[in-house]
């Protein structure tokens, strides 16, 4: 088991988190962080550190899985980054739900790698897709 940390602007985090337990139900070792707008990165960091450490304790290690690359977020992940635990940009919820269905057996190694090939692999055009079903 690989606990999971998402990390955002504002409540994107805990509207993820939410999505995904709609999908494949409640969840545990998910935790989500959304950055307040007057919040200081070193705050921002403290509450990242936290998570992690509770989503992390006891089980294979953690991922974090932030909103976007230079964001707020993204920086204040920074040193987890450095430490060793994988932290990927540019979260969604296809990346999230394999990532979930996964990290029983996954270590955070690969589920890192699996969140950055579900994650492109959920960004598609519908109408070309729609298109090329048709023809």
């Amino acid at each position: 088991m690989v606990g999971v940390v998402l990390v955002s602007h504002g409540p994107l985090a805990e509207g993820l988190k939410a999505a995904a337990e709609m999908i494949v139900g409640p969840q545990e070792r998910l935790a989500a962080v959304g950055m307040d707008p007057a919040a200081a990165v070193e705050a921002l960091r403290a509450e990242i550190e936290s998570a992690l450490a509770s989503v992390a304790e006891g089980v294979d290690g953690g991922l974090i899985l932030a909103d976007m690359l230079g964001g707020s977020p993204s920086n204040a992940s920074g040193y987890a980054a450095l430490a060793g635990t994988p932290v990927i940009c540019g979260v969604n919820l296809p990346m999230l739900l394999e990532v979930l269905m996964r990290r029983e057996t996954a270590s955070p190694g690969e589920l890192a790698a699996v969140a950055l090939e579900s994650g492109r692999r959920g960004v598609t055009d519908l109408g070309a897709q729609l298109s090329g079903a048709a023809g």
